[in-house]
C-alpha cells in the first residue's frame, strides 16, 4: 500500500503495519468490531473503520481504543482524532495517544518490537 505524499505532522516516526501481522483495533463506543491498523508510532495510530455509513469518529473526539495483538491480548489507549477522511464504505482515522497510556512503556516496547521484526531477516511468512 502506497502512502499519499502528505507532509508528516506526527511527532514520532510512522510505522506501516504489514498485512501479514494480524493486529487490529476496537473502539468500544462504536461496538464490537475489528478495524484495520494502517500504521503506528510512539505518539499515535492510523486505522480504518468499515463504516457502512453509520459508525464514525470526528476530528477532536477523544475515545477509548483497544489495540489487539491477537484475539485475546490488547493494549488499552485513549486517543484524540486529529484527522479523518470519509467514504461511503470506510473512514480513515489518524489519532494521537492521550491520557495515561500516552507514551507508556508497553506501547513504546511494542513499537520497538515492530521495528525489530520489520528489519529482521529471521522473520518468515507462513506459506499456508
Amino acid at each position: 500500500m502506497e502512502t499519499p505524499n502528505w507532509t508528516e505532522k506526527r511527532r514520532a516516526k510512522r510505522r506501516e503495519i504489514l498485512d501479514r501481522f494480524s493486529f487490529f483495533v476496537c473502539i468500544p463506543k462504536l461496538g464490537i468490531a475489528r478495524h484495520r491498523v494502517q500504521d503506528v508510532s510512539e505518539a499515535g495510530i492510523g486505522f480504518t473503520i468499515d463504516t457502512l455509513g453509520e459508525f464514525k469518529l470526528k476530528t477532536g473526539e477523544e475515545c477509548e481504543l483497544h489495540f489487539y495483538m491477537n484475539p485475546s491480548l490488547y493494549l488499552p489507549a485513549t486517543i484524540r482524532v486529529v484527522r479523518e477522511r470519509d467514504s461511503e464504505e470506510e473512514q480513515t482515522v489518524g489519532a494521537e495517544f492521550t491520557g495515561p497510556h500516552a507514551g507508556s512503556e508497553a506501547w513504546t516496547t511494542f513499537v520497538k518490537l515492530i521495528d525489530q521484526l520489520s528489519e529482521s531477516d529471521g522473520v518468515r511468512l507462513n506459506p499456508h
